[in-house]
C-alpha cells in the first residue's frame, strides 16, 4: 500500500530472499549441520504453504502488503500464517488493510529499533468472519504505550471489535473480529 511494486522490482526482492534461502541451506550442508537443513527447509516450505492460502483468500491488497513488507525499513520483521482455507477477505478487505496498516506504524513507533523484534500476523475466520491476530515479540517502548492507545490505532468508525488485547514489556498480543454486516 505505501510503494507500488513494478513487476522487475518485484522478482528481484523475490529473487534475492530465495538466494538467502539456499544460501543458508548450502552453507549449513557445507558445515554438515543436516539437522539444520531440515529445520529450514521446513520453514521454506510452511512459508510457500502460507503464501499460497493468502493468494486464495481473495485479499490481493493485503497479501502484497504482506509479501513486500520486509522489503522496506523497519524497526521489526513481519511474518505471517494463513490458518484457515475457507476465508474470504473480498467484503472486508480494505477495512483490514486500512486497520492492519494502523497498527503496523504504532509497532513501528513503539518498538526500539535494533532490538530484535518479530510481528507474526495470523489470518483466521470464525464462523465466516474474518479474525486477525497480530503477535509482537520484542521491545517495546512501554513507556509510551498504553492499551488505550492502540485501541486508538485500530480505529473509530470501522467494523472491528477488539476481543483481546495483551501487553507487557516484551510481548503484545491483539485479536480482531471484524463484523460482516447482516444482509437483508
Amino acid at each position: 500500500m505505501n510503494k507500488d511494486w513494478d513487476p522487475v522490482d518485484l522478482l528481484r526482492h523475490y529473487r534475492h530472499d530465495w538466494l538467502n534461502h539456499l544460501q543458508l541451506i548450502k552453507g549449513n550442508l557445507a558445515l554438515g549441520k543436516t539437522e539444520r537443513v531440515e529445520v529450514l527447509l521446513d520453514e521454506i516450505i510452511q512459508q510457500a504453504k502460507n503464501e499460497s492460502k493468502l493468494s486464495n483468500i481473495n485479499g490481493g491488497l493485503l497479501a502484497e502488503r504482506l509479501l513486500t513488507f520486509n522489503w522496506e525499513a523497519h524497526n521489526f520483521r513481519l511474518s505471517f500464517e494463513v490458518i484457515t482455507d475457507s476465508c474470504h477477505l473480498d467484503t472486508k478487505e480494505m477495512e483490514i488493510l486500512h486497520v492492519t496498516e494502523r497498527l503496523l506504524e504504532w509497532f513501528d513507533h513503539h518498538c526500539y529499533a535494533g532490538a530484535d523484534n518479530h510481528l507474526l500476523f495470523v489470518i483466521n475466520e470464525a464462523e465466516g468472519v474474518p479474525v486477525i491476530e497480530f503477535d509482537f515479540q520484542g521491545k517495546l517502548i512501554t513507556g509510551s504505550v498504553s492499551i488505550s492507545d492502540l485501541e486508538q490505532a485500530v480505529g473509530p468508525g470501522e467494523q472491528v471489535e477488539i476481543e483481546e488485547v495483551a501487553m507487557g514489556q516484551e510481548e503484545c498480543f491483539i485479536r480482531l473480529h471484524f463484523i460482516i454486516e447482516e444482509r437483508l
